[in-house]
């Protein structure tokens, strides 16, 4: 029996070192190390500098299930609205908070971990206006929806969702650095 050897070649640390200065020197980014933006780092595909921006980085955040750039683009202030049809007396208006154990973060996390494919083929910008109503003034912004969520790997058997209809934003700017986030989301499907 033949027993074989292999040599096993390592560069010297200088090498690996200048091959690194080489790669950064050419121009080339690490897409694994974006910028951070916000309180917790999360870095959104588009500068928050518009409300267009904001929304189009909520498309993104629900598509690719990424937690950290949804958190950067709500207001401390946010709540989520929507309306329980089911209820006895009729429909009800229900506010969700932005933090806490049945905030908004909290459900979203749940919803990005339940379901491996979620997507918003239809998130159309129909109206456009200013609220002036109180301390600060917003931008709203009533979009049309389509949203598919579904379970593919079966840990959740299987699971398979489908919403559609109107929600309103009222996006807000931040004193502290002109970015945009949003203030709050209104889900009108179940008016």
């Amino acid at each position: 029996m033949e027993v074989r050897r292999t040599r096993i070649t390592t560069l010297p640390i200088h090498w690996i070192a200048g091959l690194v200065a080489l790669f950064l020197a050419s121009g080339c980014s690490n897409p694994f190390s974006p910028p951070n933006i916000g309180p917790r780092g999360g870095a959104p595909i588009k500068p928050l500098t518009s409300p267009e921006n904001v929304l189009d980085n909520l498309v993104y955040a629900y598509e690719q299930r990424d937690f950290d750039v949804y958190e950067t683009l709500l207001d401390p202030d946010f709540v989520f609205v929507y309306f329980d049809p089911e209820r006895v007396e009729g429909i009800e208006t229900v506010v969700v908070p932005r933090d806490g154990p049945s905030g908004d973060l909290e459900r979203t996390r749940r919803l990005f971990r339940v379901f491996d494919e979620i997507r918003i083929p239809v998130f159309d910008s129909t109206d456009a206006s200013v609220d002036s109503s109180g301390p600060r003034v917003l931008q709203k912004r009533r979009v049309a929806f389509q949203l598919t969520l579904r379970d593919l790997d079966g840990d959740f058997g299987f699971e398979s969702f489908e919403a559609s209809g109107d929600a309103m934003f009222w996006l807000g700017q931040s004193s502290f650095n002109g970015l945009w986030h949003i203030v709050r989301w209104e889900d009108l499907s179940n008016q």
